[in-house]
């Protein structure tokens, strides 16, 4: 149980730092329709941001990405004390710390952008989370 912490900090810092990538990419994709001269209108429904920002592509790629994290984390930080508890809250612990995070980076900004941002960073993380120690625990 001792590792646990350790095992937490090392799953924000992955995690913050493959969505904070992904979230440059969308950046970039961005500037780059800016700058094919695709008009940027203030009041374009969700489906177009979607597209405009790769948004769907880039939380699949999150969400790989925290597969892939959390798997390698339940599999470094395996010990035969740890049970579903130890996983819920590795998972849940995780989520909460890094989406305080984002919603603290991301505070300045509309209160729409810093949910939905915090939203996109939670749900794939959760998502991969569960699956990812599941795995772990199906193939132990």
């Amino acid at each position: 149980m001792e590792s646990l912490p350790l095992l937490i900090v090392i799953g924000v810092v992955l995690s913050i730092s493959t969505f904070l990538f992904f979230e440059n990419m969308a950046i970039k994709a961005k500037k780059q329709s800016i700058e094919e001269g695709e008009v940027v209108v203030k009041d374009c429904d969700l489906g177009e941001s979607f597209i405009r920002y790769d948004t769907s592509k880039n939380v699949a790629y999150f969400f790989a990405s925290s597969y892939v994290i959390s798997l390698g984390v339940a599999i470094a930080g395996y010990s035969p004390e740890y049970g579903l508890v130890e996983a819920l809250l590795y998972i849940f612990v995780t989520t909460f710390i890094g989406s305080s995070i984002i919603f603290v980076l991301k505070f300045k900004r509309s209160l729409l952008i810093t949910v939905f941002a915090t939203f996109l960073y939670g749900v794939p993380l959760i998502g991969a989370s569960v699956l990812a120690f599941l795995t772990k625990y199906l193939f132990s």
